[in-house]
C-alpha cells in the first residue's frame, strides 16, 4: 500500500499540493466560525442528576446564572452610580432583575410586625397582669420604634455598616433555547462595558467599581483569561518548535515546509470541530497544542529517514520513496492507534472528554494524512534542483552506546524498573482530585478581587448552593432545619425579609386590641394588622426570590468548602431530605464532573490500554511485542502520578486529562521504536536508538514545549494540565528508550 501511495505523491505531487490549497480556503472558513464555550451544563451527561435539578429549576425560575455589581466609594456617589447603572441596564435592554435598594413605603402599615420580638414579650406580660401604666409606656415607645413611618429611612440599600460599599444583585434572565452561549457572553459584555463607561463620567472618578458573583461571572473571565494565553503562546510555541527541529537537522528550507501541513491539519480539525460541535469546551481547545505536537512528530520522523537516505547518497526521489515506504507504516499504524486510544473516550460520561476525544482522534487522523502527502510533495519542490550537501549535525551518538549496554544487560533496566514500582505505591494509592475553582481559575481576575471585598464587608460567600421550595411552609420547615447545622453559615431567602414570629405577634397584637376595646382606647385602629405574606413585600424583592406557581428560591452560604466532596455530599443530603430538592449551582455540577471524571478515567484508561493492546495484537499478530509496546506505557501512568507529589503538583479535574493522553502519545513512540528494531536488516539497538530514538527524544520535546507551554498560562487548571503531560512525556521518554529495546532483547 505504502509503495503505491509513495508512486502517487512522485508522480502527482504538483496537483496535490494545487489541491491542499483550495481545502486550506474552505477550513479557514469553516474554522473562524469555532466558538468556545464556557457552559460547564455542557459537560454534564443526559442522565445527570444536576442536570436535571437544573431543568426543573429553570421551569419555575428564569436563570440560576447571577452576578453581583460592587461599588465602593462616596455614600452619596456610590446611590447615584447605582441608580444611573440601572437606567443604562434598562435603556440596554438587558433582561434580568435588579436588587441594590428596597423601598419600605409599602411596609408602613407592617411595621409594627418588624419590632424585636422581646417588645412583643413585654406587652404580653404587661396584658396578662393587665398592667395598664406599663401597656401605655409600652405604646408611647411605638413612636420612636416605628422607624416605618420616617421619609429617610423609607429607602434601604444594601451596603455595608459603614456604607462605603454597595451591592447590586443581578438575576440574569436567559433563554437557553436560543443562542444561550452568545447571549450569555453578550450580557456579560454589556453589563461590562456599562461600569467601564460610568466609571469615566467626571463625577465618578473617585469610585471603584467591578463585577463578581460566583461561577456565572468567573467562567467566562477564567476562560478568557485561558483563551488569551493560548493564543498567545500557540504561534510562539510552533516557531519554538521549528527552532528546535532545525537546530536538530540543519535543513532550514526543507524543515520549515512542515508549518504548512501542520496548519492546515490543524484548521480542518477546526473546521471538523465546527460541522460536528459548532463550539468546543477548554478541554478540547487545550488539546490543539497536543495536535501540534503529534502532527509535527509525524514530520519528523519523514524527514529524518529521507535525510538518512540522502546522506547515503540517495537522489531526492528514491529517499522521498523509501521515507514514506520505510516510516510510513510505522506512522500510519501509529496516528490509528493513537486516535483509537482517544476514539474510547466517545464511552465517557463526562461530555468534556468525549468531544475532546473525537476532536483528537480525528484530528490525529487529519493531521498524519497531510503529513504523509504534503511533506513529501514539499520535499521534491524544495530539493529537487538543490545539490544535497551534508552538513554537521547533532548525532546522538550517546545512544549507540547507550543502546550497547542495553543489548548485553537488558535484565538491569527492567529489575530498576521493578524496584521503582512499591516506592510510588502510596502516592499512587492516595491520589485525590482536585475540583475547587479557587485552585483551578486564575488568582489575578477581577472577579476575585471584588469576591474577597463581598465576602469581608458583607460576610458574604458568592459560591452558596441553590435550590428551590414548593411554597412558604415548606421555606420555614428548611431554613429551621438548615440553620442549626454547623456547615451552614447563613440562609437567604425572601423568608428573611418577612418579620419573625408573625404568629406569636399577631397573637400578641389581637390581646391588645380585645383589651384596648374593653377600656375604650379611641385609636384602636391602628392596631388592626394582618399577617404579612410574601406579596406584600417589595416587588424587586418579590422578583429575586419567588418564582413561577408559588416556587421559592433558598441560598445555602456554607462554612466549609463545598468544594471538597465529603462536605458537599453531607449538606446536598441535608438539603434534599429538607426540601426534596438537590442544589443546582456551581458547586453542585463541579461535585458531580468530579466524580464522574474519577469513574471515567480508571475505565476509560483501562478501555483505552485494552483496545490498543488488541489492535496491536492484531497489527504485529505477536503477543510478545504487543507486550512490549504497551508495558512502557501503562508504567508511563503509573510512575507520573507517582512522581507528581513529590514535586508538589496536585491533580485537577483538567490535569486528569493527561493520563488518557499519555497512553495514545506514549504508545505512538513506542511502535516507532518497535517498528525500526524489527526491520532494520543486521543492525543493533544502538543504531535504532541513534536514529529512531532521536526521532523520539525530538517527538518528546517538541510535544513537551506544545503542552509546557500552558504552564505559563494565567489559568492554574491549564497549566496543571500543561505540567502534568510535559513531566508524563519525560517519564514515557526515558521508559520507552530503556524499558522496550530491554524487553524486546530480554523476550526476543
Amino acid at each position: 500500500m505504502m509503495k503505491h501511495l509513495a508512486n502517487l505523491l512522485l508522480n502527482k505531487y504538483k496537483l496535490i499540493l494545487f489541491i491542499s490549497l483550495l481545502v486550506f480556503g474552505l477550513s479557514v472558513i469553516l474554522a473562524s466560525k469555532l466558538n468556545i464555550s464556557s457552559d460547564m451544563e455542557e459537560l454534564l451527561p443526559h442522565d445527570s442528576q444536576t442536570l436535571h435539578s437544573i431543568r426543573e429549576f429553570e421551569q419555575y425560575f428564569d436563570s440560576q446564572e447571577s452576578g453581583i455589581v460592587v461599588v465602593q466609594g462616596d455614600t452619596e456617589m456610590s446611590k447615584h452610580f447605582l441608580a444611573e447603572l440601572e437606567q443604562q441596564l434598562l435603556a440596554n435592554e438587558i433582561d434580568a432583575d435588579l436588587l441594590y435598594k428596597v423601598d419600605l413605603s409599602s411596609l408602613k402599615d407592617f411595621g409594627l410586625l418588624y419590632l424585636d420580638t422581646s417588645f412583643f414579650i413585654d406587652l404580653e406580660t404587661a396584658l396578662n397582669t393587665e398592667d395598664i401604666e406599663e401597656i401605655d409606656q409600652l405604646l408611647t415607645s411605638l413612636k420612636d420604634n416605628q422607624s416605618f413611618q420616617s421619609e429617610k429611612n423609607t429607602i434601604q440599600y444594601i451596603t455595608n455598616d459603614d456604607e462605603n460599599v454597595f451591592l447590586l444583585m443581578i438575576r440574569f434572565k436567559l433563554d437557553k433555547n436560543v443562542d444561550f452561549l452568545e447571549s450569555r457572553e453578550l450580557i456579560y459584555d454589556q453589563l461590562r462595558e456599562t461600569i467601564d463607561y460610568l466609571l469615566t463620567k467626571e463625577e465618578f472618578l473617585d469610585l471603584e467599581a467591578g463585577l463578581t458573583g460566583g461561577a456565572f461571572i468567573q467562567d467566562i473571565e477564567a476562560d478568557r483569561v485561558a483563551l488569551d494565553g493560548f493564543l498567545g503562546t500557540f504561534f510562539i510555541t510552533i516557531l519554538f518548535i521549528i527552532f528546535l527541529i532545525v537546530l536538530s537537522f540543519r535543513r532550514t528550507l526543507l524543515l520549515t515546509s512542515v508549518i504548512y501541513p501542520l496548519i492546515l491539519g490543524a484548521l480542518l480539525t477546526a473546521a471538523f470541530a465546527y460541522l460536528f460541535y459548532g463550539s468546543i469546551n477548554v478541554f478540547s481547545m487545550s488539546f490543539a497544542l497536543l495536535l501540534v505536537g503529534l502532527g509535527i512528530d509525524f514530520s519528523i520522523h519523514l524527514i529524518a529517514r529521507y535525510l538518512e537516505e540522502r546522506e547515503n547518497g540517495e537522489d531526492v526521489s528514491y529517499s522521498v520513496k523509501n521515507a514514506i515506504q520505510g516510516t510510513g507504516v510505522s506512522i500510519t499504524i501509529g496516528a490509528i492507534t493513537t486516535s483509537v486510544a482517544f476514539f474510547t473516550f466517545v464511552l465517557a460520561k463526562f461530555k468534556a472528554f468525549e468531544q475532546m476525544g473525537i476532536i483528537s482522534g480525528m484530528g490525529i487522523i487529519l493531521l498524519c494524512t497531510t503529513m504523509i502527502m504534503i511533506v513529501p510533495a514539499l520535499m521534491m519542490i524544495i530539493d529537487s534542483k538543490r545539490p544535497f550537501a551534508k552538513k554537521k549535525k547533532i548525532k546522538f551518538t550517546f545512544l549507540y552506546s547507550f543502546g550497547e549496554i542495553i543489548e548485553k544487560k537488558p535484565s538491569i533496566f527492567i529489575l530498576s524498573i521493578l524496584v521503582l514500582l512499591p516506592l510510588l505505591f502510596v502516592n499512587v494509592k492516595n491520589t485525590e482530585v482536585i475540583g475547587d475553582l479557587d485552585k483551578i481559575y486564575p488568582d489575578n481576575i477581577e472577579s476575585k478581587k471584588w469576591e474577597a471585598v463581598v465576602k469581608e464587608q458583607f460576610d458574604y460567600n458568592p459560591n452558596t448552593l441553590t435550590f428551590m421550595v414548593e411554597n412558604e411552609e415548606v421555606l420555614k420547615d428548611v431554613v429551621r432545619k438548615l440553620e442549626k447545622r454547623a456547615d451552614v453559615e447563613k440562609i437567604l431567602s425572601i423568608y428573611e425579609y418577612l418579620p419573625e414570629q408573625q404568629e406569636y405577634k399577631t397573637e400578641v397584637i389581637n390581646k391588645l386590641m380585645t383589651f384596648l376595646e374593653n377600656v375604650g382606647y379611641p385609636q384602636i385602629g391602628i392596631f388592626n394588622i394582618n399577617k404579612m405574606e410574601i406579596n406584600d413585600l417589595p416587588a424587586n424583592l418579590i422578583a429575586n426570590f419567588a418564582g413561577k406557581e408559588g416556587r421559592l428560591l433558598v441560598e445555602v452560604i456554607p462554612a466549609v468548602n463545598i468544594y471538597e466532596e465529603a462536605y458537599y455530599n453531607e449538606l446536598k443530603v441535608a438539603i434534599l431530605n429538607a426540601s426534596g430538592n438537590t442544589p443546582v449551582s456551581m458547586a453542585a455540577i463541579m461535585n458531580e464532573v468530579i466524580g464522574l471524571v474519577k469513574e471515567d478515567i480508571i475505565k476509560i484508561s483501562i478501555l483505552c490500554i485494552v483496545i490498543v493492546a488488541i489492535f496491536l495484537l492484531v497489527i504485529f499478530k505477536s503477543i510478545k511485542e504487543m507486550l512490549i509496546c504497551v508495558t512502557p506505557v501503562v508504567l508511563t501512568l503509573y510512575v507520573t502520578i507517582g512522581v507528581l507529589p513529590l514535586l508538589n503538583l496536585e491533580i485537577n479535574i483538567l490535569s486528569i486529562a493527561a493520563l488518557p493522553l499519555l497512553i495514545g502519545i506514549g504508545i505512538d513512540s513506542s511502535i516507532h521504536l518497535l517498528h525500526r528494531l524489527k526491520t532494520q536488516k543486521e543492525r543493533n539497538i544502538g543504531y535504532a536508538l541513534m536514529t529512531t530514538g532521536k526521532a523520539i527524544i525530538l517527538s518528546a520535546m517538541t510535544t513537551c514545549i506544545g503542552f509546557g507551554s500552558l504552564i505559563f498560562i494565567n489559568h492554574p487548571g491549564m497549566a496543571m494540565l500543561g505540567a502534568t503531560v510535559s513531566l508524563g512525556l519525560l517519564i514515557c521518554l526515558i521508559i520507552t528508550l530503556t524499558v522496550l529495546p530491554s524487553l524486546y532483547r530480554w523476550l526476543k
